[in-house]
């Protein structure tokens, strides 16, 4: 059976029989009725949340944790059962486990929690990033891994033990677990069990699988055991709105959200792993135990105070029809657009275009949106780029209407097609099309033919004792260099011109880019003209670069000896490298030209790799920066620090040929 109420929402499957379903609100409000009337009626209530991230200072999050509480009560007050018996909190309730984070975080929560309702938390690995269990245990006045009993049902608390984020950190504890667990099956009155960790279990919910695993699989032999656990965790800060987030194998496993900032999936990289608006998460679980012992679980939006229009059923250890298995990977209804939808081009630039399209149908949710764009070349149309783009789904005020920037090319004409997926990657049948021209770039006068051309974005020298930007203007400003800490400009024997001396501790210089920048940048070249004294103790020295979580660099490798180009291609890192001494002048070139990767010594080819898709960069606005002397981090501080000279500092937007490479290296 299925029923499309709205484009987003539909029932899976019939009541009959469906241990687990998921259930459009206007159709689970005749459930929750049917249940009153037959007196199967709530006999517990809590929330489950994570990844609060309380800091030093005051926060959004601080905020956000207080209308959790509120709105528990308030929900509660209106309801048949007027109880609000626990909070559940699966970990990262600070940012460092600092006291100055932890003290406030305990604050806040005893000032909203009132009498008869149970707080029952875990620690997350944010909670070992400053801090220790110790000082948590004594804080929050529990053991780190706590039995409650909460109205007869049984809450398994388990805390790693330490956050290394690794296979191994709920090892020391699982004879302990196991124990608890047993004890719990003894009880044959059909109860569910609820278990909680702060990581994901390997191979259970929408982040704790593949590539994209922020998980650990240490719990997962013993949970097959018990049929009747429901597990929360978090870590990930992914939706629980999406359907890959409720999961059920041998038992049921659901993951907890944020209240902090979405960060997104395995699959971000090729997407945008902090989406626009990404830290306008603030979601949760109201979880309703009744009087048959089946859990049902609302997922919940601080941010627009409503409730997303699905509800999850679980009727625990019911194995035979358990509905949110893997199996959904294959099943799971493709995604479809309305009748008569059409893309538009709203704006055209030399390096982008702007489509609208309305969002598509799917029984789960709309995921995403794939863009193949090809370039007519000669009469012929051939593949320039695929780019992707969410649906915004995980906003309970998702658009109604799909605005996307597409990196193009200027003086092109191109057409574009659009396949929407669903979250299981099933794809829609149809795909929308559309065609446009983007004008010549006027800004850019470089001649990328030359034999040894200008860079048109940055080259960054030294001249009379200053640094300097001689890019030719392929940006519509022209960047300015910032300076951090006081790097030296001298001449350099070994570089034969002026060069920038970094002590390898805090120095270096930083030019800040924006999203619209890195469009010019879907191939480039990334190049640096530098010596070094020797290789540092433990960590890779950066040159030159911007890799926070994508980007381009150029770094020494302390363990290899050698000197890598990183690429983040279709948001996957991609690394080629090759031996280098220090005392001896190098001059690097990192080229791309959307198929090959190459690393350039002095002229020559040291390293090649065979790779297509379009350069990826930082999304995150703070750290959309490339550095001279230092990789850009969190917040646009450096890291990675370099110890030694650079008398130069390039970056082409297209990837230079061999012989470009060998003319400008003379």
């Amino acid at each position: 059976m299925q029923i499309n109420l709205t484009r987003r929402s539909f029932l899976r499957r019939s009541l009959g029989g469906a241990s687990l379903l998921c259930l459009p609100s206007a159709l689970f409000a005749k459930y929750e009725e049917e249940a009153d009337a037959s007196a199967n009626e709530v006999v517990l209530r809590f929330s489950a949340l994570s990844d609060v991230h309380f800091k030093k200072t005051e926060s959004k999050e601080v905020g956000r944790f207080r209308r959790s509480m509120e709105f528990m009560y308030d929900y509660s007050s209106k309801q048949p059962y007027k109880n609000f018996d626990a909070m559940l909190v699966a970990g990262d309730m600070t940012d460092h486990g600092w006291d100055e984070e932890l003290l406030p975080f305990k604050k806040v929560m005893d000032e909203g929690i009132k009498e008869g309702t149970a707080t029952i938390l875990c620690m997350g690995n944010h909670e070992f990033n400053g801090g220790n269990k110790p000082r948590w245990e004594d804080i929050f006045e529990r053991p780190a891994n706590k039995v409650h009993d909460v109205n007869g049902f049984k809450f398994i608390a388990l805390s790693p033990e330490k956050g290394t984020c690794r296979n191994g950190d709920y090892l020391y504890a699982l004879d302990w677990y196991a124990q608890e667990l047993d004890k719990a099956r003894a009880d044959d009155s059909g109860k569910p069990v609820f278990t909680f960790q702060h990581y994901h279990i390997t191979p259970t919910v929408y982040g704790s699988r593949g590539e994209d695993n922020w998980g650990t699989v240490d719990l997962f032999e013993t949970l097959q055991k018990y049929p009747r656990v429901v597990n929360f965790s978090g870590h990930s800060h992914y939706p629980i709105n999406d359907p890959r987030s409720a999961w059920q194998g041998r038992f049921s496993a659901f993951g907890t959200g944020t209240l902090s900032y979405f960060e997104m999936g395995g699959e971000g990289g090729k997407f945008n792993k902090f989406p626009p608006g990404y830290d306008r998460a603030a979601q949760l679980f109201v979880v309703e135990v009744r009087k048959d012992n089946t859990v049902v679980l609302k997922p919940y939006d601080l941010i627009t105070e409503t409730f997303f229009d699905v509800v999850y059923v679980v009727n625990p250890g019911n194995i035979d029809k358990y509905s949110y298995t893997d199996e959904r990977y294959k099943t799971s209804v493709p995604p479809t657009w309305l009748e008569g939808s059409k893309a538009a081009c709203v704006d055209v630039n030399s390096d982008f275009a702007t489509l609208t399209f309305p969002q598509a149908s799917c029984p789960d949710v709309v995921h995403s949106y794939r863009i193949t764009l090809e370039k007519e070349t000669g009469g012929a149309w051939e593949e320039f780029s695929t780019q992707y783009f969410w649906s915004e789904y995980y906003f309970q005020d998702q658009p109604e209407e799909m605005r996307v920037e597409l990196d193009a090319a200027s003086d092109s004409t191109f057409r574009a097609k659009i396949v929407v997926l669903n979250p299981f990657f099933k794809e829609s049948e149809k795909a929308l099309e559309i065609k446009f021209t983007t004008p010549k770039d006027e800004l850019d006068q470089t001649d990328k033919n030359a034999a040894a051309p200008d860079a048109n974005v940055l080259d960054v020298q030294f001249k009379d004792g200053k640094v300097v930007n001689a890019a030719v203007n392929g940006l519509k400003t022209q960047k300015e260099v910032q300076t951090f800490g006081k790097p030296k400009i001298a001449e350099v024997a070994a570089l034969g011109a002026l060069a920038a001396a970094f002590n390898g501790k805090d120095e270096r210089y930083k030019i800040q880019f924006n999203t619209r920048e890195y469009r010019k940048l879907g191939n480039a070249t990334i190049a640096a003209k530098f010596v070094f004294k020797e290789f540092g103790a433990s960590e890779n020295m950066v040159v030159f670069a911007n890799t926070q979580g994508a980007g381009l660099s150029l770094e020494l490798d302390s363990k290899t000896k050698s000197l890598e180009f990183w690429a983040s291609v279709d948001g996957t890192y991609q690394i080629i490298s090759a031996p280098v001494e220090p005392g001896k002048a190098i001059e690097a070139f990192g080229t791309y030209d959307g198929k090959t990767l190459v690393l350039y010594i002095n002229g020559k080819e040291a390293a090649k790799k065979e790779v297509t898709g379009r350069l990826t960069y930082p999304t995150n606005e703070s750290v959309q920066a490339f550095c001279i002397g230092s990789d850009i981090a969190e917040g646009g501080s450096g890291s990675n620090f370099f110890n030694g000279s650079v008398s130069r500092a390039r970056l082409f937007s297209w990837g230079l040929t061999a012989e470009q490479v060998e003319n400008l290296s003379k």
